[in-house]
């Protein structure tokens, strides 16, 4: 048996350096000033106060003016609130601080220079704004670590009192890919962060799993990668920091100049599981055996397919991993001729394995291509949106351009090398080349058309399903593909009728971040597992830099949800060196729970939802300040087994589903405090679209400050209209009323309807008479000690504490009938309805 890497389907593998300076990302990246021969860094600190410029008001237009006497007075002040800082620093860290600057006008701050111990020091203290790492004019590190907020874990902005800033030292990466290239300078050691010193080398390991020792070690004769999957997914994962002085040095889109992973000082082991495009399951299972024999690895990356058995396939072998205290990140998969609908198709369900999805980040930009002569070329060939290939470089802007199609070959042949005949040599000189996909790679098809002259290739697709363009080992030539079957079709027939004088602009319009990825595979998750929501995150993994094989030329890029896999394994580095303690269900909460959850579906409009990207993407902004986390043990992720009566919906998960919520559903959860302050929550449900109510109890707790207390809580969810077309979704927003820690988010996900139950409180009444008067008792249950409306005959008559018990005094005549229901006035949840009659003859009656 044998799984495919989760990048490519079919292309060869012989990735080529593609950079270009044509496109500059939108936000730039940092690189920070080095240390002294002391280890201390300058860190800019701001304090509470005010800077000059805000302790004044000026006019509408009014220049400020320093030198004023109210300006100069308050100038003096700062310089004394200053010193007064200084002198509490200077107690704190028990040394002098040589103040390097101070900040007086836009706000009140000094730079100095702190090792990260201090500087969390100085965060603590009283009258402390903000404590940041300084950071250089020109900024140079590839954007996708920093738009997952890396950075702020690096320079100990992003992690809570007592913990510093770290790039992952001394934790260890387990890649289990098509190996490494031993040589790049992505896995040298790197001095900057004690390697071989201070920190186990960079690169502890590389072995080739077609074969074990007698003890079970990979020691097969090819461990180095041939390929350039493994180099690149390691490097995006856990590369070192490598600029201009690298041999070789990387060439990222300007204004770049250097690239980093995610966790740049973290230490790899090696695996290579994959010869070539496919990955033995024999292999796949030594490396996952070395990584437990090395037993020093804290997380693995998969980027290779499989999972969708999870009990029984290789993700059974994943949760041995995790009781042994091993994250493991895996690709949710592409898109591919096999699997050209990414619906209901996501791979690695094992709710033990965090699943990645695929979505852009900033700074990338997407072609347009519209025809423009001769005359007036029709409406459905104007403003035609192009994806780059894989390995492709950004194409320039062109005007009035010459565009060529070649259609003497078989259609389902254009471009093959077997295809008959072949392209005239120089038929696309100056020009842009218009190819039909077909039978053989997209690979195949840009070389020989770039070998007859093309000055760019646009591949227009032969199917209605979209797809990804896998252009792995291209020349060096701008490669686009035209998604859309009918628009690809009106262009080559525009084309084909002005096969000389058919001309073209193609310009490149920004692409915004955080868009899912239209290859990234996705649920539901079919049964018997339709009650699991994966994938359960999503990260960059769209146009992705980082290192090739030197062979292979050094650095390029590639998409797909390989590449947003690293980008999850990196953060859980980052997190799990800042908590060496987290558990690693409790890691995969937290990055879970505090993840970003405000993209869009492939369209740019569309609110991505639950079953596309989980809970949304990485955000390690806020995952190391998690005031929550969520644990589970191996034995009861044995226990959810479908197969053997199991129920996935018991498993302790930051995520509820239910597709059978008729009327009604519920969960419940547990979550473990991580602050040693006293906090408090509140709890609450949000339905995204209506539907459905969601409820939460109890509604609010608190904690003390110890490690060890936990929240035990339920939620319930409560169709108001028939949900059973599709999946309708939600959220519970865990927040703490003191902002100690980020919101906390559960996603909630159900199909069903209102039912004629009226939703999960049950309710009893009583008629009867006393001192002449009739009253009717009512009981019901649950009571959360919220507030409840008391309902007759379809009318709010009273809102009373919901405790379970509640009186109406009533009039009336003999054979005189009410009917009751009591309802929770947060949700809106009801009860079943009471009839009660006034009898003949009084006395106590009960009906349910």
């Amino acid at each position: 048996m044998a799984a495919g890497l989760g990048t490519y389907s079919d292309a060869s593998r012989q990735p080529k350096q593609t950079t270009s300076g044509s496109a500059a990302p939108a936000n730039d990246a940092l690189e920070y000033s080095p240390a002294d021969k002391d280890g201390r860094f300058v860190y800019l600190i701001e304090f509470t106060e005010k800077g000059l410029l805000h302790r004044q008001t000026l006019a509408r237009g009014e220049r400020f003016n320093p030198n004023t006497p109210q300006a100069k007075a308050q100038r003096e002040q700062i310089v004394r609130e200053q010193a007064g800082q200084v002198q509490a620093m200077t107690r704190a860290l028990g040394r002098d601080l040589k103040v390097s600057h101070h900040f007086l006008v836009t706000h009140s701050g000094i730079a100095t220079r702190l090792t990260p111990e201090e500087a969390q020091t100085v965060r603590g203290l009283s009258g402390v704004k903000s404590v940041e790492r300084e950071r250089l004019h020109h900024l140079t590190t590839f954007r996708s670590p920093s738009f997952i907020g890396a950075d702020q874990i690096w320079d100990g902005t992003a992690v809570p009192p007592g913990s510093s800033g770290t790039e992952g030292e001394g934790i260890v990466l387990a890649m289990l890919d098509t190996g490494i290239d031993p040589a790049h300078p992505s896995f040298a050691n790197d001095a900057s962060c004690g390697h071989g010193t201070t920190q186990p080398n960079k690169l502890l390991s590389f072995l080739d799993c077609s074969g074990t020792d007698a003890n079970g070690l990979c020691n097969g004769p090819s461990p180095v990668d041939t390929n350039g999957h493994g180099t690149h997914t390691a490097s995006t994962a856990g590369g070192n920091t490598v600029g201009a002085n690298a041999n070789p040095p990387p060439e990222p889109p300007a204004p770049f100049t250097d690239i980093s992973g995610v966790a740049p000082c973290a230490s790899v082991r090696a695996y290579k599981v994959c010869p070539t495009t496919t990955c033995p399951e024999a292999d796949i299972q030594a490396g996952m055996d070395s990584v437990l024999l090395h037993g020093d690895v804290s997380v693995m990356n998969f980027s290779i397919s499989g999972g969708t058995a999870p009990w029984v396939d290789n993700d059974r072998r994943k949760l041995d991993l995790v009781e042994a205290n091993v994250l493991v990140a895996a690709s949710a998969g592409n898109t591919s001729t096999s699997i050209p609908d990414p619906v209901g198709q996501v791979n690695h369900r094992g709710p033990w394995v965090f699943t990645v999805a695929a979505s852009t980040k900033d700074g990338e930009t997407n072609g347009v291509l519209s025809a423009v002569g001769p005359g007036s070329p029709p409406p459905n060939i104007q403003n035609i949106s192009i994806d780059r290939g894989t390995a492709s470089p950004v194409g320039d802007p062109l005007n009035d351009f010459p565009i060529r199609h070649f259609d003497e070959q078989d259609p389902a042949m254009e471009g093959c090398t077997v295809a008959v005949p072949q392209f005239p040599p120089g038929f696309f000189d100056g020009a842009v080349a218009l190819i039909r996909r077909g039978t053989c790679t997209f690979t195949e098809k840009i070389t020989n058309a770039f070998n007859a002259g093309a000055e760019m290739v646009v591949i227009y697709n032969n199917s209605t399903v979209a797809f990804l363009m896998d252009t792995t080992g291209q020349p060096d030539v701008p490669a686009y593909s035209i998604s859309d079957q009918a628009t690809g079709d009106a262009l080559a027939a525009f084309v084909d009728a002005n096969p000389t004088t058919a001309i073209i602009d193609f310009d490149l319009v920004p692409v915004p971040g955080d868009v899912l990825a239209d290859f990234s595979l996705r649920g539901p998750v079919p049964a018997p597992l339709q009650d699991l929501t994966k994938p359960d995150i999503t990260g960059p993994g769209v146009n992705i830099y980082a290192a090739f094989p030197i062979s292979l030329g050094g650095y390029g890029t590639i998409s797909g949800t390989s590449m947003s896999s690293p980008h999850g394994a990196g953060s859980a580095i980052l997190v799990r060196k800042v908590h060496p303690d987290w558990t690693v269900s409790e890691t995969k909460s937290a990055l879970m729970m505090t993840a970003f959850n405000g993209g869009t579906k492939e369209d740019e409009v569309t609110p991505w939802d639950a079953d596309d990207v989980g809970s949304g993407r990485l955000d390690l902004t806020k995952a190391a300040l998690a005031g929550l986390v969520m644990d589970e043990t191996a034995a009861n992720y044995l226990a959810a087994n479908p197969a053997t009566g199991g129920d996935p919906k018991t498993l302790n998960l930051p995520s509820v589903r239910e597709m059978e919520c008729t009327p009604s559903c519920s969960w419940t959860r547990t979550v473990r405090n991580t602050r040693t302050e006293s906090t408090s929550w509140t709890a609450s449900g949000t339905a995204m679209n209506g539907g459905f109510n969601i409820s939460v109890s109890p509604s609010n707790f608190n904690f003390s400050g110890g490690l060890g207390e936990t929240q035990e809580f339920t939620i319930t969810a409560t169709p108001t209209t028939d949900l059973t077309s599709e999946v309708a979704f939600g959220e519970v927003v865990l927040h703490e009323t003191g902002g100690i820690s980020p919101d906390a988010r559960i996603t909630v996900a159900i199909k069903g309807s209102p039912g004629g139950g009226g939703g999960d409180i049950t309710l009893t009444a009583k008629l009867r008479r006393q001192q002449g008067k009739r009253r009717v008792a009512l009981e019901w249950s649950p009571a959360d000690g919220g507030s409840i409306n008391i309902v007759r005959d379809g009318v709010v008559i009273h809102t009373t504490n919901d405790d379970g018990r509640a009186q109406d005094h009533i009039g009336g005549t003999q054979g005189e009938s009410h009917t009751y229901q009591v309802c929770e006035t947060d949700t809106g949840i009801c009860s079943n309805e009471v009839t009660i009659q006034i009898p003949i003859a009084a006395k106590p009656i009960e009906k349910e």
